[in-house]
């Protein structure tokens, strides 16, 4: 029974690789693969003999009624020395398609001669070679050539080269033959064996119907999201039979109940929701399809009925079709932490975000360096983190990387493509900076290299000094630190080797010491520039306000004339009649009063007009500059030492000598010239 058990549908689950997709890169999905299977049915007389409850017809009429439909293509041979009936691989979507292909099952019995090499080229065909689908072929004979009394002509070793001939074919295409032996099998089981093994396929022998789901059990676990559940298995009496299924899986896509016994099933409804479905009886088999399957409903029922003391066996088949994804970087730098992550989509392409579904899987990643030995495999931790299944990674040296994962809980067991990932090391980066200027009295400078060298990586640095003469400057290196004191002038380079523990980088600095008298040029041209200003503080002797009032109005000339009046003056002195003094007649630019005022010394000297001088300015102005001592005012101001005072027509200027003795009122005023 263990062999039964690993026997005929291996081969169903590669039937089923195209319902389960793996995926890995950043979000790639594998595209779907599509699958033609093609049965190769013995109907010669032997086979009565060894499958007179006609079990291998029923057990691909069942199969045909439980299989998933999505993307699947099922064709038919059924030969013996002929080629009775046939069909190329057609969808079995819809039930008017599934009846179809049964009946070509049902149209014919066992009868004559048998002539495998005649039903394998046959069957090669039909098969067709259509790109991006999966070809595998299931033989179901006696395993024995037998056209003795055939009236067909044909002998056994032509058979036989036919056999030889196809299978090289088969081969060559890559597409497996299984071989089954049904019921009391008796024949030269040798062949079969030899015609499965030369192509990858596998040979197996079945007795009993229940052993197709069996073997669905353990097989189809591994190859899709395929759960086969025993709902009853027993011996009942007569009467009818009602059972209540919990459903408790999500995002199931189809469904089926399968009812075996070796008795008629008897009448049989199956309550899902509203829907009251009527299985396809088969004899001995009969199966129910739940095609729209709904999320809210938790609970079907099944009511049968059945004989006196009748054997039966329930099952229900569930099928999930969402695409598993692992998402991945395929480059990362060192250290670097990358997520990887692992969800399903359903076939809009929505990302299936559900942390109570995701609990049911059990997944494992495996990452190893290129070259390393299976003890050098680690297992990355995965979890459920924002309603999926998330992890990350961070690879301290770089290389070449494989990623191992797969998925599994009691439906699937997805393995994914090794994805491979090249972690890049990135060399240390940076410079010791270049405006350090060295003289021969320069102090030692010290460098703590880390502030200067960074690895964007993050990895610690080392250091080591790789050239340094010693002649210029006394060079050292301790504990990452970089100590520089020069000697002499001249230029001169030092190199250093920087590590990030796997890369070095050499990075060459050069050193330029300059003469003093080239580092220190500015203090002799500050001492200089000193010098400079203390011999003109000495000897520089600025020109007197008064020239240089002078010298801006050198080209104006005076205008109009200036009438003078002693208001007060000595008793003792002959009165000063009223001056008048016509200044349009003055050839130079300035005039002092004193000037004016050559006939009468004695009042001149006592108010100082010798130092109150008038200079011309433009628009017929003049300019009053004095450093005498007597009270100048300018209408009602007082005109301070040294200073411009503008005076125009019509103001008056009025002077008092310091002891009050003289007091002179002059009016300016125009005239005609």
């Amino acid at each position: 029974m263990k062999k039964i058990r690993n026997a005929l549908f291996i081969l169903i689950c590669f039937l089923f690789l195209s319902v389960s997709f793996c995926a890995f890169g950043e979000e790639i999905e594998s595209e779907k693969s599509g699958l033609d299977v093609t049965f190769v049915m013995d109907y010669s007389g032997s086979m009565a003999a060894n499958d007179p409850d006609r079990t291998a017809i029923g057990m691909v009429k069942a199969f045909i009624d439980t299989v998933y439909s999505a993307d699947i293509r099922i064709g038919f041979v059924a030969y013996n020395d002929h080629i009775l009936s046939s069909s190329a691989p057609v969808s079995v979507r819809t039930t008017e398609e599934r009846e179809s292909l049964k009946g070509l099952m049902d149209s014919v019995g066992y009868q004559g001669n048998t002539d495998i090499g005649l039903g394998l080229n046959y069957a090669y065909g039909l098969t067709g070679q259509e790109t991006g689908r999966k070809r595998v072929v299931v033989l179901i004979s006696d395993g024995e050539t037998d056209l003795k009394g055939s009236s067909t002509g044909r002998t056994k070793e032509s058979s036989d080269q036919d056999l030889k001939n196809v299978l090289n074919t088969f081969r060559s295409e890559d597409v497996a033959v299984y071989t089954v032996a049904f019921g009391r099998y008796e024949g030269n089981s040798q062949v079969l064996k030899e015609i499965s093994g030369g192509t990858g396929g596998e040979n197996y022998t079945v007795e009993r119907p229940e052993t197709l789901i069996e073997v669905l059990y353990g097989i189809f676990h591994d190859n899709m999201a395929y759960q086969i559940q025993e709902i009853a298995n027993g011996i009942y009496g007569e009467g009818s039979q009602s059972l209540r299924l919990k459903l408790e899986d999500s995002y199931i896509d189809e469904m089926a109940i399968l009812m075996i016994s070796p008795q008629q099933v008897g009448d049989t409804t199956v309550f899902y929701g509203e829907q009251q479905i009527k299985p396809v009886n088969l004899t001995h088999y009969s199966v129910a399809k739940v095609w729209d399957v709904e999320k809210d409903i938790k609970e079907m029922t099944i009511q049968t009925s059945t004989a006196r003391n009748q054997e039966l066996k329930i099952y229900l088949i569930s099928y999930r079709n969402l695409i598993p994804v692992l998402e991945i970087e395929s480059s990362a730098a060192r250290n670097q932490t990358f997520p990887y992550r692992i969800y399903f989509k359903d076939e809009s392409g929505a990302v299936i975000a559900d942390e109570a579904f995701y609990k049911n899987f059990t997944p494992k990643i495996e990452m190893y360096g290129e070259g390393q030995s299976e003890k050098g495999r680690k297992e990355l931790e995965i979890s459920i983190q924002n309603g999926i299944l998330e992890g990350e990674i961070a690879i301290p040296r770089s290389g070449t990387y494989y990623i191992e994962s797969r998925l599994d809980d009691v439906m699937e067991s997805c393995v994914f493509d090794t994805v491979r990932i090249q972690v890049i090391n990135t060399p240390p980066a940076g410079g010791l900076p270049g405006s350090i200027h060295y003289n021969p009295l320069t102090k030692e400078k010290q460098f703590v290299l880390d502030e200067y060298f960074t690895d964007s990586d993050g990895d610690s640095l080392s250091y080591e000094l790789d050239q340094s003469s010693n002649d210029l400057a006394e060079v050292s290196l301790n504990q990452g630190i970089l100590s520089i004191k020069p000697l002499r002038s001249g230029n001169e380079s030092l190199i250093l080797k920087i590590s990030d523990g796997e890369a070095a980088a050499s990075y060459t600095y050069s050193i330029s010491v300059v003469p003093l008298w080239k580092a220190y040029w500015w203090v002799l041209v500050l001492a200089a520039a000193v010098l400079g200003a203390i011999l003109w503080k000495i000897l520089y002797k600025p020109k007197p306000e008064l020239e240089v009032i002078t010298e801006e109005k050198a080209n104006n000339r005076f205008q109009g004339k200036m009438d003078g009046y002693f208001m007060s003056q000595p008793e003792n002195e002959e009165e000063i009649p009223p001056l008048t003094f016509p200044l349009y007649k003055i050839r130079d630019n300035r005039v002092s009063i004193g000037d004016l005022m050559k006939n009468y010394p004695e009042a001149s000297d006592s108010m100082g007009l010798d130092r109150i001088y008038l200079i011309a300015d433009e628009n017929r102005k003049m300019i009053l500059y004095h450093s005498s001592d007597s009270v100048i005012m300018l209408g009602s101001s007082i005109l301070c030492k040294n200073l411009r005072y503008s005076v125009c027509f019509g103001d008056i200027i009025s002077i008092t000598s310091p002891d009050g003795a003289y007091d002179l009122e002059i009016h300016y005023i125009s005239m005609i010239q």
